[in-house]
């Protein structure tokens, strides 16, 4: 009987460390920094890093790394028709291409922010890429990677720091948008978006753009920013 009270207290404990812990994991995700220019808001999670490419790392206990693309690229590109990886098992280095977002015939490259072997992807993206958009920095995952230099883990912002670097990239996106609904001839904008209160982008700026526009926005937002 005491053999059995002593097995249903262990089972209890777990039950109890299994709660806690998703509580906690809960609170990283719901208790996030922000990046917040005027009515815009993107959400980093406080113990994520943040990639200058826009795809975020979080640490494992195992020692792999989970990463996913962050919430400023999702708002701003809207609809994700499909989400593109590269085989499983393969060797990056940092700057090289991970994944890829589809939307309408065009294609976003997302560069790895670490160099590593990738362990998998989610699966659960094959069926409903759009996942990415609604839960980035949850169920929204993208690959897990077994990292090969964790001082590139390291130097990555986090936080606060990742905060101010990412109402940079807010700002530069603003001149970057407004450049490309623009032309000398006052003609109708080539992205087919609206901005607003001061230029902040809406949700989905990026959807109805031209590939030409998404290919000068991964050159001057995603390509080789993970290679500094």
């Amino acid at each position: 009987m005491v053999a059995l009270f002593v097995v249903a207290t262990i089972i209890v404990f777990f039950i109890i460390d299994y709660f806690v812990q998703r509580v906690e994991k809960r609170k990283k995700v719901e208790s996030p920094v922000t990046a917040i220019t005027s009515k815009a808001q993107f959400i980093i999670p406080k113990e994520y890093f943040l990639g200058k490419g826009h795809v975020w790392v979080e640490l494992l206990p195992s020692g792999f790394v989970r990463v996913g693309l962050d919430d400023f690229v999702q708002k701003i590109v809207g609809g994700i028709d499909d989400v593109g990886f590269i085989p499983v098992n393969s060797e990056v280095v940092k700057g090289d291409k991970l994944f890829a977002l589809h939307r309408g015939g065009k294609i976003m490259s997302l560069q790895s922010p670490i160099s590593g072997k990738v362990v998998s992807f989610n699966e659960e993206l094959v069926n409903s890429p759009d996942v990415v958009r609604k839960k980035p920095y949850a169920d929204g995952w993208v690959a897990i990677v077994e990292p090969s230099n964790l001082d590139e883990i390291r130097s990555l912002p986090k936080g606060t720091d990742a905060a101010q670097w990412l109402r940079g990239e807010i700002k530069r996106f603003r001149h970057f948008i407004t450049e490309q609904t623009s032309n000398s001839l006052g003609a109708p904008s080539p992205a087919g978006v609206t901005l607003m209160d001061g230029g902040v982008p809406v949700e989905g700026a990026m959807e109805r753009s031209s590939k030409e526009v998404w290919q000068k926005f991964e050159d001057g937002f995603l390509r080789n920013a993970n290679k500094n």
